[in-house]
């Protein structure tokens, strides 16, 4: 019997101290160490596009064109605020994670995945909310831009007079959707002495700025040698939408990065608890053979 013993031992593939051994060379990376090291990684990864959001909002609301908010308002404005909002919460997110993760606590932990979650799907919604906005304030804003020019362009009002005048040169434009937005301006009216006709829609006089080459009462002949025809909401509709891409770029990209980080802490938090399972079913048998 003695000497079958070993005999009956070295049959065996693996004895369960060479599957420790094995074990950890094949799972060493499935440490709760290097496990924490990913979480650490990707949420830096994450606190630094947030952080971006933060900066590019700021620098799209500084550098904007100061004529924008005092002929659209603010609300022209909402997608780089929603951007600075979007980085400030994650920020928040990311700094409750570095808390969990340090931690180590399960419970913290999910909820640290809870709130990246909910940030996830906001950022989707803030993604359609922008591009919904985009598409329908296009109209809002014309309007409120053809109201501002009609009821509001005097020289007497200096900051909507300059704006005005300014938009015109830079976009080499004349009203919001067109020349005619100007045709029952106040301006026109007494540009021309005359009462506006409510069924034209030729203005008799428009601004200045609006003529190609100016000249002495250039704003009296309307014709498109003379004056610009193009309204200037299509430009400022561009410049927003160029913002708008970069804005949507960046958001996508964080959420590739958030779902990516799901999958693979899914994948390794799974693979883990396997792992410790093995070793505890390994350590197990060791015990059961010591005895």
């Amino acid at each position: 019997m003695e000497t079958s013993s070993p005999q009956r031992r070295s049959d065996r593939l693996i004895t369960p101290q060479d599957g420790q051994k094995s074990l950890k060379k094949k799972s060493c990376a499935l440490t709760p160490s290097w496990v924490k090291t990913f979480l650490i990684f990707f949420t830096l990864i994450i606190m630094t596009i947030a952080l971006s959001f933060i900066c590019l909002g700021s620098y799209f609301t500084i550098v904007r064109n100061p004529r924008f908010p005092a002929l659209l308002g603010e609300i022209a404005f909402i997608n780089n605020y929603l951007m600075i909002s979007l980085g400030i919460l994650l920020t928040i997110v990311c700094i409750f994670g570095f808390f969990a993760i340090s931690n180590g606590e399960v419970r913290l932990l999910k909820w640290y995945a809870i709130l990246l979650t909910i940030c996830l799907v906001i950022q989707f919604g803030a993604v359609g909310a922008a591009l919904g906005y985009f598409q329908a304030s296009y109209a809002w804003n014309a309007d409120r831009l053809t109201s501002i020019m009609v009821n509001e362009y005097e020289e007497t009002n200096e900051k909507i007079f300059n704006a005005v005048n300014g938009l015109h040169k830079e976009f080499q434009c004349c009203g919001s959707r067109s020349y005619r937005d100007w045709a029952h301006s106040l301006y026109a009216e007494k540009a021309s002495g005359e009462k506006v006709n409510k069924n034209s829609t030729k203005p008799k006089h428009v601004p200045f700025s609006c003529c190609i080459a100016p000249y002495t009462n250039c704003g009296s002949i309307i014709h498109p040698s003379n004056i610009y025809y193009g309204g200037c909401m299509a430009a400022i509709s561009d410049k927003l939408r160029e913002t708008l891409f970069i804005i949507l770029v960046v958001l996508l990209a964080l959420a590739v990065v958030e779902v990516s980080k799901h999958c693979a802490s899914s994948f390794l938090f799974h693979a883990l608890v396997r792992h410790l399972a093995t070793r505890s079913s390994l350590s197990e048998i060791s015990f059961s053979q010591n005895l």
